[in-house]
């Protein structure tokens, strides 16, 4: 089995609107080899743990790093990532990019690394981690484990299941800080979380694969066909037992009486309506009479809406010409009323005039204009009599077409009256020989026609009645082909679970990796060590929360993350291929020591004695972490293990990527290196 790496950390930088922050984890200067084992240093709030809470968002935790600093300058994370090809010398460069917002903020995927990156995009990807294309779905492809469900109640035989999320294997690369010394490592005080992270760990180590996810899905969505199609049986069968149709047999046998019966009606009806066509030969002159009395009407009725219409439009045209003559009669009047020239009095100093003014010679003596034309002898007068004779004329000529227009309706309404009169006649004497010929046999034909109505109905309800046997019938079939297949599913089941690599075995062989991973960091006097069924580690017998000792639960921890770690990337079972962890010394310098439980009385040693002891020797321990991670990453390319360490040992001093001072005067400050206090300073 192949022992590369799924990807690993090449560097990360945050992009703000005024500046960029960034981390390699590169070999430098060339950067083109990432390193096994990178140790981020400095003093605390310095952005250390930032770094890593960066990394953990880029690849889609709900939530990341809100400091103020943060907020104020960073608007996206780009992680650069290496993935390694089918052969380990195959390496491409990739960059996911993520903005800063909600949990469900989308993340970009762009080619080559953060100096090369592609201008646009190559993948955008969603947060649902049960969509193809989401975040989640792309990461768990590069480590081959795209497509796995996971039980959410594995003692239940049909237990239902959940889509594998990358965000699953989280606790397997990365070791928080929180995680080190809370008391639930392997989330054993969250139920939930931990059936998750034993599942995942026994994907990684054969116990649990595609294969077994197949077969799971395969036996949940037998189980969930198989209560359908059960509940759809009780459902039909309890319908027609209430019906009172309990086989075929019966309701072919109704079916085929009533069939009868239908064909022996329609033959009745047929002889009814041949007697009555018969008997309709009397009728053809009083309805062919009929049919000419009622065209003779409708023809009558057209021509009279035609004239009532030419009426109605000629009557506005009568108003009009009387409505000029009346004004022309206006005009003349006022011109014998008013004469414009009668002025006794001077318009300029309101004295009487000794004689009235007149036109001489085309000439005013009031005002001597000189004028176009004499009115004085009567040419320049408007000549109104021959206009009002013309309208008159032709307003008679139009009083007289009304009257001619009116006095043909009142014809046509005459002879429609005549004309509807002869219809119903002709109707009245029609219906009066019909009725006398049929009547006898509308009654009978009325009679079988609502038999046969009836008949038809109850003949359609059998049909139904039939149908819906013949689904209960195939619903029966399909629930006791689904039972065998979902019995013969849980038979593969059950036999692929026998013949899989046993969970006692691989719990031993962490077991195993923790004790010697212990005995390398020195951890005193170690013994009797084992991790339980549900992954919660035991050293010299008592569980990891209660030996009596912070500093011993952070030396069990890391070593619990590290043989995890260790196992499955020599097996190449589909870690990732990398792991953060934050603080590894927490709790192991002077003064850390703690007694959060008693000790066991049973034990040869208590818990305060572990806690001296590691304490004593935590110089040398720290060492031995430190060369122990050294040692197995030297046998072991490809895998990367990154730390976040306030104080590493100076044998470190080579795998420092970047140390962070928490002074102005010593770059770089921190992460955020521009927020150094000197701008609150000068201000």
């Amino acid at each position: 089995m192949t022992t590369h790496p799924s990807f690993n950390i090449r560097a990360l930088r945050l992009v703000g609107p005024k500046y960029s922050y960034r981390v390699d984890f590169t070999d430098q200067p060339d950067g083109e080899r990432v390193r096994p084992l990178s140790v981020i240093a400095g003093e605390i709030s310095t952005g250390k743990t930032t770094v890593l809470e960066f990394i953990d968002w880029c690849l889609g935790a709900k939530e990341h790093p809100e400091h103020d600093e943060v907020m104020v300058n960073v608007r996206s994370a780009q992680l650069a990532i290496d993935v390694t090809g089918p052969s380990d010398s195959s390496l491409t460069h990739y960059v996911i990019e993520r903005a800063l917002g909600a949990k469900t903020t989308s993340a970009y995927l762009y080619v080559g690394n953060l100096e090369t990156m592609s201008g646009t995009p190559v993948r955008s990807f969603t947060s649902d981690p049960a969509d193809v294309e989401s975040l989640s779905h792309y990461l768990l492809q590069l480590c081959g484990l795209s497509g796995l469900r996971l039980d959410q109640s594995p003692s239940r035989p049909e237990s239902k299941t959940s889509v594998l999320s990358f965000r699953d294997l989280q606790p397997l690369w990365f070791l928080t800080n929180r995680r080190l010394d809370n008391g639930d490592l392997a989330y054993e005080r969250q139920p939930h979380r931990s059936i998750k992270l034993n599942q995942v760990v026994d994907i990684l180590f054969g116990v649990s694969d595609n294969e077994r996810s197949t077969l799971t899905r395969a036996v949940e969505q037998l189980g969930a066909e198989e209560r359908e199609f059960a509940r759809a049986v009780q459902t039909l069968r309890t319908f027609m037992t209430d019906a009172g149709f309990t086989t075929i047999q019966e309701v072919d046998s109704e079916s085929d009486r009533l069939r009868g019966r239908v064909a022996e009606l329609n033959a009745q009806k047929r002889v009814i309506d041949g007697n009555i066509s018969a008997r309709g030969d009397f009728t053809v002159e009083l309805r062919a009479n009929y049919a000419r009395s009622e065209k003779q009407a409708q023809r009558i009725q057209a021509k009279l809406r035609d004239r009532e219409t030419l009426a109605s439009r000629l009557e506005p045209l009568r108003a009009q010409y009387a409505d000029e003559i009346r004004r022309l009669d206006l005009v003349a009047e006022s011109l014998n009323l008013f004469d414009s020239l009668t002025i006794v009095t001077c318009a300029a100093c309101q004295s009487t005039l000794q004689s009235p003014p007149e036109v001489v010679d085309n000439e005013c003596s009031l005002c001597h204009s000189h004028l176009t034309a004499d009115l004085t002898d009567g040419e320049g007068v408007l000549d109104l009599g021959t206009e009002r004779r013309s309208l008159v004329r032709r307003l008679n000529q139009l009083l007289e077409f009304v009257q001619e227009v009116r006095t043909e309706g009142d014809g046509l309404r005459r002879d429609l009256d005549v004309a509807n009169a002869a219809v119903q006649s002709a109707q009245s004497a029609l219906d009066r020989i019909s009725g006398n010929i049929a009547s006898p046999f509308l009654a009978q034909r009325d009679e079988i026609q609502q038999s046969l109505v009836d008949t038809s109905a109850e003949l359609m309800t059998m049909l139904r009645a039939r149908q819906l046997l013949l689904q209960l019938q195939q619903k029966e079939v399909e629930l006791l082909q689904t039972s065998a297949a979902l019995k013969e599913a849980r038979a593969r089941k059950a036999g692929y679970l026998k013949n899989a690599t046993s969970r006692d075995t691989i719990l031993a062989h962490i077991g195993d990796r923790l004790y010697s991973i212990l005995e390398d960091f020195g951890y005193p006097k170690v013994a009797r060590v084992h991790v339980d069924r549900i992954l919660v580690p035991f050293v010299r017998g008592r569980r990891y929360d209660k030996v009596g000792s912070s500093g011993a639960m952070t030396l069990i921890a890391l070593a619990w993350e590290l043989a995890l770690f260790e196992l499955a990337f020599e097996q190449g079972s589909g870690h990732p291929g990398f792991v953060l962890v934050d603080s590894p010394q927490k709790n192991l310098v002077p003064g850390s020591v703690a007694v959060p439980t008693a000790p066991d009385p049973v034990s040869d040693e208590s818990g305060e004695e572990i806690g001296r002891l590691i304490t004593n020797r935590s110089p040398n321990i720290v060492g031995n972490i430190y060369r122990h991670v050294e040692g197995w990453l030297d046998k072991h390319p490809g895998a990367q293990i990154i730390f976040v360490d306030n104080q590493p040992p100076s044998a470190a001093d080579q795998h420092i990527v970047v140390r962070y001072s928490q002074s102005p005067d010593e770059p770089p400050y921190g992460l955020i290196e521009n927020e150094d206090g000197r701008a609150s300073e000068n201000g």
